[in-house]
């Protein structure tokens, strides 16, 4: 199985360029050795994983606000 590589702006189809030791995108021609590309891949995931930990904390906070805004007054008081 060939695994292809895929620009990290457009999503294109990246191709090894021997003569430079780069990979070239074929949409977009932007140019990275693989060393660069899998830095800048691992960023987008580390930056797709942060995301999902705001996502998770927003929806946390907005349920306790939630369960606290139902209760009664004197529930409430004593919280």
């Amino acid at each position: 199985m060939v695994k292809i590589a895929r620009c990290p702006e457009c999503a294109g189809v990246m191709k090894y360029i021997p003569d430079t030791k780069s990979m070239v995108c074929k949409s977009c021609g932007l140019s990275l050795t693989r060393g660069e590309l899998d830095s800048y891949w691992k960023k987008i995931k580390d930056q797709n994983v942060s995301d999902d930990d705001d996502f998770q904390r927003k929806k946390s906070r907005r349920k306790e606000w939630l369960d606290w805004y139902s209760k009664s007054k004197s529930e409430k008081e004593r919280y």
